[in-house]
């Protein structure tokens, strides 16, 4: 579905992606953790062109593109096979719900307006928002707001969906309606690659797990293999912090 081979880029003298090589198979829920400043993000971004990589090789289906020469007739081909889960949203703030989800239609794809409203009304159905198409950002919670996100993603009926951090902008409270729909999403087969620091989803829900630092995959497999036998220390000492009083879930584990 989704391979990215010998992902390299810097900002300036600083080098974020060091070589990066990602593999995502049809119907996979490939999860990537790490640190802050780690790559996480733009390793997402460089996939969906909103960076531009340095070096490397992007595979989406049947095409194969050279990332230091991609042209923007394929850039337009890659974003129109995936959808992407921004953390703060990105909603327009003068739109409902519903015209938010229809404008990647109807902008991006010249969809008739009829036929977008339709999709658009499915979408928001399927993320739980049946009582909110006409209200504005404004009149939507945080994860209300996400979900109209994910609903603006699968209305493009994406190959795949990348999510960047989609609970980190929300309340505590707030963080499992938005879990609970990409769930349902990787229930139902949607192929995603998501960032996130949400542990339960990782290891509930993921088929594959990445553990990033300094802009190199540190470690990677099963949720099984990285929460209850992770091969390297650093790993182990980020699991430690994140997971805090819950170690002792993973007896035996040596973390």
């Amino acid at each position: 579905m989704i391979e990215v081979r010998g992902l390299r880029k810097s900002f300036g003298e600083n080098e974020i992606l060091k070589g990066i090589d990602v593999h995502v198979d049809t119907g996979d829920v490939v999860v990537i953790l790490g640190p802050s400043g780690s790559g996480k993000t733009t390793l997402l971004r460089c996939i969906n062109f909103l960076e531009k990589a340095d070096d490397g090789v992007l595979t989406v289906g049947d095409m194969t593109l050279d990332l230091k020469s991609v042209r923007k007739k394929d850039i337009a081909a890659v974003r129109k096979r995936t959808g992407y889960v921004f953390q703060n949203y990105n909603l327009f703030i003068n739109k409902t719900a519903r015209e938010n989800v229809m404008l990647g239609l109807t902008v991006g794809r010249r969809m008739p307006k009829d036929q977008a409203f339709a999709i658009a009304t499915a979408a928001l159905d399927r993320v739980g928002l049946s009582d909110r198409y006409d209200h504005y950002p404004s009149q939507l919670s945080g994860g209300q707001q996400q979900r109209v996100g994910i609903a603006r993603a699968i209305a493009l009926n994406p190959e795949v969906i990348l999510f960047d951090e989609p609970t980190s902008a929300l309340d505590p409270e707030l963080i499992g309606e938005v879990l609970q729909v990409m769930k349902d999403l990787a229930e139902d087969g949607m192929t995603m690659l998501v960032v996130t620091h949400e542990m339960g989803f990782a290891r509930d829900v993921a088929s594959h797990v990445i553990f990033m630092d300094d802009g190199v995959i540190v470690e990677e497999g099963t949720p099984k293999d990285i929460f209850n036998h992770p091969q390297h220390e650093r790993t182990r000492q980020f699991l430690r912090r994140i997971l805090k009083g819950e170690a002792g879930e993973f007896g035996g584990s040596g973390i």
